[in-house]
C-alpha cells in the first residue's frame, strides 16, 4: 500500500510539473507575449470556441470507454459544460464562449461562419485519436488540460487567468466582462482534481500510472502545437 501511495504522489507531482512547464515553452510564450488587438481577440475567441467543442467530443470518448463509476465522475464534470446550471442562471460553455465574444464586437454568426485554423483542425483530430486509446491514457489526456488551467496548481496563474489579464491590459476589458474566462478560472480549480480522484482507485500499479503519464504527456505536446498555431494566427493579423 505504501508503494502505491508513493507512486501516486510521484505521478501527481510529475503531472503538476508538466503543466507548469507548458508556460515556459516557446508556443505559450509567443501566444502570451504578444499584444492583443481587437481583431486578434476576436479570432482568438472564435478559435477557442472550436477548442471547447473539441473538448466535449474528447470527453465523450473518454466517458464511453471508462468503467461505470468513472462515467459518473465524467458526467458530473461534463454536465456543467454541456448543460450549464439553470438553477443558478448559468448557460452551457459553448453558449458562454459565444456570449463572451460580444465584448469583442462579435455576433453568434461569426462563430458559425469563421473557418477553423488548419493547424487547429489537425490538433483536434490528434486529441480525438488520443481520446480513443486505453481509457486511462484517454482520461489523462483530457484531464491534464483542466490541470493546466488550474490557478491552484499553476505558478503565476492559469492560462485563462493569463489570457484574461492580457485582454484587460491590451483592450481594457475587465475580467468580470470576460464571462468565459472568469468561469473557467473558478471551475477548473475543482475540475483539476478529477484525474487524481480516478487514479486513487484505478492507478495503483506502476503500469497504470505510466499510462496516465503517457496520455498526459502526449496531450500536452498537442497543446503546445495548438498554442503555436494560435500564435501564428495572431501574428498574421498585424
Amino acid at each position: 500500500m505504501g508503494a502505491a501511495v508513493n507512486g501516486l504522489e510521484n505521478m501527481w507531482q510529475e503531472l503538476v510539473r508538466l503543466c507548469n512547464a507548458q508556460f515556459d515553452s516557446a508556443p505559450f510564450k509567443r501566444l502570451l507575449g504578444g499584444k492583443f488587438t481587437k481583431p486578434r481577440a476576436q479570432h482568438y475567441s472564435i478559435q477557442m470556441a472550436y477548442y471547447v467543442r473539441n473538448r466535449r467530443d474528447c470527453w465523450g470518448y473518454v466517458q464511453g470507454s471508462a468503467p461505470l463509476p468513472v462515467k459518473q465522475i465524467v458526467w458530473h464534470h461534463e454536465e456543467d459544460e454541456l448543460m450549464g446550471q439553470k438553477a443558478q442562471g448559468k448557460v452551457d460553455h459553448i453558449t458562454l464562449a459565444i456570449k463572451e465574444g460580444e465584448v469583442f464586437g462579435l455576433n453568434a454568426e461569426a462563430f458559425e461562419t469563421t473557418a477553423r485554423m488548419d493547424g487547429g483542425e489537425v490538433c483536434f483530430s490528434a486529441w480525438i485519436h488520443l481520446a480513443q486509446k486505453s481509457w486511462l491514457e484517454a482520461i489523462a489526456a483530457s484531464a491534464i488540460l483542466e490541470m493546466r488551467n488550474s490557478a491552484e496548481l499553476i505558478q503565476g496563474g492559469s492560462l485563462s487567468r493569463r489570457i484574461a489579464a492580457v485582454f484587460e491590459r491590451d483592450l481594457g476589458i475587465p475580467m468580470k466582462k470576460q464571462i468565459n474566462n472568469a468561469e473557467h478560472v473558478v471551475m477548473d480549480v475543482e475540475h483539476a482534481h478529477l484525474l487524481m480522484q480516478v487514479a486513487k482507485q484505478y492507478a495503483t500499479t506502476a503500469s497504470a500510472q505510466e499510462a496516465i503519464l503517457s496520455g498526459a504527456r502526449e496531450s500536452l505536446m498537442i497543446d503546445r502545437v495548438y498554442r503555436g498555431h494560435l500564435a501564428d494566427l495572431m501574428e498574421s493579423l498585424d
